[in-house]
């Protein structure tokens, strides 16, 4: 899968497994969500929900599960796949990170620290 070397590039932990709930129990201090979709070319994964959105850019360190059928061939499919389970839709590719004026990067500014993606693939 093209997203996971897109992710890991990022600097996001991407684990594979047919069991997301077995590894979710390593991440208690984290917030997890269930992704909606993402897009297998950009890495840009869809949630949904005012309350999930708050907690996540809020939390020092975001778990996301992803299931393997609801990565998308393109950002427009990956968006309509999310559009139909949620009505608020927000996004998400990388910690969160920004750099001054000089060029120094610092992550955890305006979201999440630390971005670990779960893939869920079939049995």
């Amino acid at each position: 899968m093209k997203i996971i070397q897109i992710l890991r590039s990022r600097g996001v932990e991407v684990i594979i497994t047919e069991n997301a709930r077995k590894e979710i129990e390593r991440f208690r201090d984290a917030h997890v969500s269930q992704a909606l979709s993402a897009d297998e070319r950009s890495g840009v994964i869809f949630f949904g929900g005012f309350q999930d959105k708050r907690a996540a850019g809020l939390a020092f360190h975001h778990v996301a599960i992803l299931k393997e059928e609801d990565i998308m061939k393109d950002v427009i499919s990956a968006y309509n796949h999310a559009k139909s389970k949620s009505d608020m839709i927000f996004a998400s590719s990388s910690p969160s990170k920004s750099a001054d004026i000089e060029g120094k990067l610092i992550f955890g500014m305006h979201g999440p620290k630390k971005f670990t993606v779960i893939v869920e693939v079939r049995k």
